[in-house]
């Protein structure tokens, strides 16, 4: 499992595409919700985070790896968009400009669903299982205010 991690992170630092795609980020994104997932932790309620922020998750993983942990994060993030840190735990979603996919991060940084899609914010249905054991898969919704 984790040599699989492995080759994808590396896959998606090796594909990394010099172009990005500059959106306008609102300051009053809204809160994002994992429900149903089989990866139980990914589950609950995720909150947009500045780029300059890196996950822990991230960095840990990067660090096991020993690789550089800011060069990393600013080669497969998009500062351009926000990511999203989950309010029950380390997990986060972002959009890796390297491979064009949203990921759906557990807690440890280890990628639990990832999918093609170059929207702004993560969609809420097609995401794929890294491992069988993740599903079933989430589902993923945007939380308006008025929803919170």
């Amino acid at each position: 499992m984790k040599s699989t991690y492995l080759l994808l992170f590396l896959r998606q630092a090796s594909s990394l595409s010099s172009t990005t795609t500059a959106l306008s980020m609102s300051s009053s994104y809204p809160k994002i919700s994992i429900e149903s997932a089989g990866f139980n932790s990914v589950n609950g309620l995720y909150t947009s985070q500045n780029h300059n922020r890196i996950p822990r998750g991230f960095d840990s993983t990067c660090k096991a790896m020993n690789w550089d942990t800011q060069q990393m994060w600013n080669q497969l993030s998009d500062p351009s968009r926000h990511w999203f840190l989950s309010e029950q735990n380390d997990s986060y979603i972002y959009w890796n400009r390297g491979d064009g996919k949203w990921w759906i991060d557990g807690p440890s940084g280890a990628g639990i669903y990832i999918i093609k899609n170059n929207d702004e914010l993560p969609p809420k249905y097609g995401w794929i299982a890294l491992d069988r054991e993740y599903e079933p898969l989430p589902t993923v919704s945007l939380l308006e205010k008025k929803d919170l």
